[in-house]
């Protein structure tokens, strides 16, 4: 469970990644080991949002025709799915699919497009903070979950791969609910850490050719990084992938938490490596602006620690000229501080969370997150 497969592709070609992916079955046992035929195969994507390809925000769709086309043709029954920001319907499927270039994915290999809306509770007995989960329909109907992530920089987790694409199994309008249940960085990483568990992908395939840093997950700058990745354990994989962007463990909640529970090494230097070697490729990727730590507040005295924290915490920012008055932002925010005045949003800042679902789901990237003037130059 603690290796990875690794496989340099350049640039995002069909048969690079062709390529890439079979080799990524053969270093980890063959495909024949996961798939049989006629099994049901879940591809569970990172489909954020409606976002070009080129923008860096969700799966690129050639590795996931890629994966789809070598589960087809070993005989399996191929469902792409995923529950993106906002409202879980047809319409935003059918859309967020043609935009991405999911859509043409599905049909060039032959794969089938989820629109079925429902969902169902699941228990997870093995929680250590969620023992209960709302998860979309298809995940319940395959009897195979293969995850194909994206490699990203986040604003509240400062790091996005295996493990919390996992939350997109989560339908809809639902996942803000978490995100307020969930406040604490800690408790939300171990409420995905217990998703995860419990969603068990098989395999989880990592988009790594080019990433997303800054402002991730969607206000962010594609990177180059060169790479795709896979390994039985996502755990395992967001490690090695955290490392390659220049975090140490200690830095990405959800792979320190992992490690505590025994999920993944405490170092990348622990996993085993198959395919190529990664370390050429390491390049240490901007960081999001709110994941700023404020060192020195453990030198006050404690009673003006929180406020001062509260004070000086970074905070989602409206930019009123590129603000559409869409209205995404409000229908994502977990504590509904968010509305609508005269077409342009505004955030009521004594109630914000800072879980910053608002900027992820911002179609015109009109929310920064912003830290303390104490602490922004200029």
């Amino acid at each position: 469970m603690n290796t990875v497969s690794v496989r340099q592709v350049s640039t995002y070609r069909q048969d690079l990644l062709t390529n890439a992916v079979r080799g990524h079955f053969d270093d980890l046992g063959g495909i024949s080991r996961y798939v049989r035929p006629g099994m049901r195969v879940l591809l569970k994507t990172n489909l954020l949002m409606a976002r070009a390809p080129e923008t860096a925000t969700t799966t690129h769709p050639l590795l996931v025709e890629a994966v789809a086309a070598a589960v087809r043709e070993a005989g399996g029954q191929v469902t792409i799915a995923d529950s993106p920001g906002g409202p879980y319907t047809p319409e935003l499927l059918r859309r967020s699919y043609r935009v991405t270039g999911l859509e043409q994915a599905a049909e060039c290999s032959g794969a089938a497009l989820n629109f079925d809306v429902g969902s169902r509770t699941v228990e997870a007995p093995d929680g250590v903070v969620c023992r209960e989960f709302e998860i979309i329909e298809p995940w319940f109907e395959a009897d195979l979950v293969l995850s194909v992530c994206k490699l990203k920089t986040h604003a509240m987790t400062a790091y996005t791969g295996a493990v919390k694409n996992c939350f997109g199994l989560v339908p809809g309008l639902l996942k803000p609910g978490l995100h307020f249940r969930f406040q604490q960085l800690d408790q939300f990483c171990q409420m995905l850490i217990d998703l995860c568990c419990l969603a068990a992908p098989a395999l989880t395939f990592m988009d790594a050719v080019v990433g997303m840093e800054g402002n991730g997950p969607s206000g962010g700058s594609p990177r180059p990084l060169g790479l795709t990745l896979c390994s039985p354990s996502p755990f395992a994989l967001d490690l090695l992938a955290s490392h390659l962007i220049g975090y140490r463990p200690e830095e990405v909640a959800t792979v320190r938490l992992a490690a505590e529970r025994g999920l993944c090494p405490a170092s990348h230097t622990q996993l085993q490596l198959l395919g190529d070697d990664p370390a050429p490729y390491a390049c240490r990727f901007a960081r999001p602006d709110s994941t700023h730590d404020v060192t020195f507040s453990n030198r006050i005295p404690k009673p003006l620690q929180a406020p001062l924290r509260k004070l000086l915490a970074a905070r989602p920012h409206i930019d009123t000229a590129r603000c559409i008055g869409c209205g995404e932002c409000a229908a994502s925010c977990p504590p509904q501080t968010i509305r609508l005045v005269n077409g342009k949003a505004v955030i009521d800042k004594k109630e914000c969370i800072r879980c910053f679902c608002c900027q992820e789901m911002c179609p015109v990237r009109a929310i920064e997150i912003r830290q303390s003037k104490l602490f922004r130059l200029g």
